[in-house]
Formats: C-alpha cells, sequence, structure tokens
C-alpha cells in the first residue's frame, strides 16, 4: 500500500507574515456549526468563511470571482493566496477559502473534500506554537476509509497540500489546550 503524495512546505511565510496572518484569524467573527461528519451526533465546530463555494460547489461561481471576493472579505488572506498560486499551488484556481476552529475534544469527521483527483486541498497551520501533547493531526486514510496511511502534525506556519479525493479526518484537540485548534484552508481546482 503506498502512502498518498501530501506536499508540504514548512515555515511557509516569513514570521512577521505568519504572526499577522495568527493575529488575524484570531479576531472575533467565528460562525458555530461546522462539521465534517453528516448526522445528528457530528460534532459541530467554529468556522470563518471568507471566499468561495459554501454548500455543495454546484453555485455558479468562477475563480476569478471568488479571488476578489476573497480580496474583498479578508486582503490579508488574498495576499498569502497570491504568493500561493506563484509557488506552492500554481496552475490551480481558488474554489474556497475558510478558516475552522476546533476546542478541545471536538472530533471531525472522515470525509473527501470533491471526488474529483485534480482538486486540492490546502490546509495551513497558523499557530505560533504547537506541542505534540495538544493532539489535532490531521489523518489521511485509504480508499476504504480503514487504515491509517499518513499523519501530518500542526506544525506552526506549515502548509500540507494533497488530492481532495483522499479521505481525511482533524483529529481531536487535548482538552489541555484551552485555545481552539485553528487552520486555514485553500481548496483548490486547476485554472
Amino acid at each position: 500500500m503506498s502512502a498518498p503524495v501530501v506536499r508540504v512546505f514548512d515555515n511557509l511565510l516569513a514570521p512577521s507574515d505568519h504572526a499577522a496572518i495568527w493575529n488575524f484569524l484570531s479576531l472575533p467573527g467565528w460562525a458555530y456549526g461546522g462539521y465534517s461528519a453528516e448526522g445528528p451526533d457530528a460534532d459541530r465546530y467554529f468556522y470563518k468563511h471568507f471566499a468561495g463555494f459554501q454548500r455543495d460547489g454546484s453555485e455558479a461561481r468562477d475563480p476569478a470571482a471568488i479571488e476578489e471576493e476573497l480580496f474583498r472579505t479578508a486582503p490579508i488572506l488574498a495576499e498569502m493566496w497570491t504568493a500561493l498560486k506563484k509557488g506552492p499551488l500554481a496552475g490551480q484556481g481558488l474554489a474556497r477559502c475558510y478558516a475552522n476552529g476546533m476546542a478541545g475534544g471536538i472530533e471531525g469527521g472522515l470525509h473527501l473534500d470533491s471526488n474529483i483527483d485534480t482538486h486540492l486541498t490546502s490546509i495551513y497551520y497558523p499557530h505560533p506554537a504547537w506541542s505534540p501533547n495538544f493532539a489535532g493531526e490531521t489523518l489521511l486514510f485509504n480508499e476504504a476509509g480503514d487504515e491509517i496511511v499518513a499523519a501530518i502534525y500542526p506544525k506552526p506556519n506549515r502548509l500540507a497540500v494533497f488530492a481532495g479525493t483522499i479521505p481525511h479526518v482533524a483529529r481531536p484537540m487535548s482538552r489541555r489546550r484551552a485555545e481552539l485548534r485553528i487552520t486555514l484552508m485553500f481548496k483548490t481546482m486547476p485554472a
């Protein structure tokens, strides 16, 4: 069994830009009710939607309009996106940008972000510091969803990029950490 291709970019941003992104994401404005698993017993978590598809991806939106929305709603993230599409995400168009905030003990559900192989999921871990004792890893599974094939440690200032067709889940963060586990997502498709 081969591991999925996960591209990892550590120390993605300059320290001042990393701090600015963290400060921006730490501002008020979180909504509650995000979920990655279906059903009435699925844990809910906090989220901030910045641009792009909000429901099932069937909205009539194009990458240029989504980028324009991001520039209106979150200029600091639009600057980050501009750099990403010249580097790690070259050739990709933005489909969605949002952040998730999960409190200790809240569990994600195993899910796919897309059913199209060329769609990518990019997760940025903005925390200024992290400890292995906090947990909160992103786990990737085989197609059947019955075997872990990769784990992504939420290292500060790390970007992880993988195909949206890979089943994955955010594991619960330890209840010993008082702050939210915040992740910033850029969902993309070929430009």
